[in-house]
């Protein structure tokens, strides 16, 4: 078993977020630390934002951590586990809203397309767009 990003660098569809997430100094603790619960918006998410945006965002590091922040939950969180909850406080102490139903669960009405990768110091959920904390400007129009 690896650990978190480790894992995302070994599966398909991650490298916009891992960019992002060395960008922001935040891989060694991903690396090392946790246990983490992450939600990886995939590339097909990123593509969906825009190219501005995203340039924006890859210049600015520390409002990268903080988009970045509030896609991990301290503590490692199963599907099975995620089922259980109505919400779930992320790094940065906010809540994101988890939904569940016979097609799958979403967060913050975002769908998780791939659930369960579990790691050595937490576990990855793929999620099909990028989680938006309340007080960043959108990046999705």
């Amino acid at each position: 078993m690896k650990n978190i990003i480790e894992t995302l660098k070994e599966s398909e569809g991650f490298a916009t977020f891992l960019d992002l997430v060395r960008i922001a100094n935040m891989e060694e603790n991903l690396a090392r630390e946790g246990p983490f619960t992450v939600f990886a918006p995939t590339d097909e998410a990123f593509a969906r934002v825009q190219r501005e945006r995203m340039d924006e965002l890859r210049q600015d590091p520390d409002t990268l951590e903080l988009l970045l922040a509030y896609h991990i939950v301290p503590g490692m969180l199963s599907s099975t586990e995620l089922r259980q909850l109505s919400a779930a406080q992320t790094l940065l102490g906010t809540m994101l809203t988890v939904r569940s139903s016979s097609l799958g669960i979403s967060i913050n009405n975002v769908r998780i397309v791939e659930a369960d990768a579990f790691c050595t110091n937490g576990i990855c959920h793929a999620l099909d767009a990028a989680l938006i904390p309340p007080d960043i400007p959108v990046i999705v129009t």
